[in-house]
């Protein structure tokens, strides 16, 4: 028998769980966009925030199987996302995600949500300034970590969300800088990295492969270290 303190919304949405991790934040700031518009981070981040992201409801799958997704990294002094646009210099090319990508913010729901509308019925809990919004029933929107961790070099993960979620409102977190920084000579034209999330969406079962792989005709590269990659996924069920 589980123990604990949970607070639901009056339309079901759980907002307080003392099992859960970081129950205290909501998904904002959710857009869309071509891969010819990508920018990292997207609009409206602010210091602190969580950046995500996953592919549209209908994407154009890379090789007809996946949809690959990776973390904010600077090109050019131009910071963008891994796998966004399509890039061919030093000898390699980069995925495009033609059919654009799905972004958003998890924010601390302290000092970022505004108070409840009259009317509006729930648990509210104001700082000491009593202005500032520190939790609000009516105004939260709980995001759940499904899965968390980090892989070295050479390593992957594969993780499968159960039936009950909606595979459309699972998200990858994809902060982060650069994990490695390989000089022009290396780029061989053979070499493909691996450092992202990768969406199986159309599959029978969909799921999700996260790696920190550098492979050659499909075979992981002897020697190769690279760095931590951490990654964690999310999901809003609202």
């Amino acid at each position: 028998m589980a123990h604990g303190l949970q607070v639901w919304n009056s339309d079901g949405r759980k907002m307080i769980d003392s099992t859960e991790l970081a129950p205290n934040t909501y998904l904002a700031n959710l857009t869309t966009s071509a891969y010819s518009a990508m920018s990292y981070p997207p609009s409206g981040f602010t210091a602190g925030d969580l950046v995500l992201a996953r592919p549209v409801s209908n994407p154009t799958l890379l090789g007809g199987t996946r949809v690959p997704i990776g973390i904010g990294r600077t090109i050019s002094n131009t910071q963008q996302f891994f796998g966004s646009q399509a890039i061919q210099n030093a000898g390699h090319t980069e995925w495009p995600n033609t059919s654009g990508i799905k972004t958003g913010l998890i924010k601390t729901q302290s000092g970022n949500i505004s108070g409840p509308a009259a009317g509006e019925y729930g648990l509210d809990v104001y700082a000491a300034d009593n202005s500032t919004i520190m939790f609000s029933a009516t105004r939260s929107t709980a995001v759940t970590i499904l899965a968390q961790g980090s892989l070295t070099g050479g390593q992957s993960f594969t993780y499968t969300p159960s039936a009950s979620l909606d595979f459309n409102k699972v998200y990858g977190v994809v902060n982060g800088t650069t994990i490695f920084n390989v000089p022009q000579a290396f780029l061989f034209p053979s070499w493909e990295f691996n450092v992202m999330y990768s969406f199986y969406t159309t599959a029978s079962i969909p799921y999700i492969v996260v790696q920190n792989k550098v492979t050659s005709n499909n075979q992981n590269v002897s020697g190769w270290l690279g760095g931590m990659f951490a990654y964690m996924l999310v999901y809003d069920p609202n």
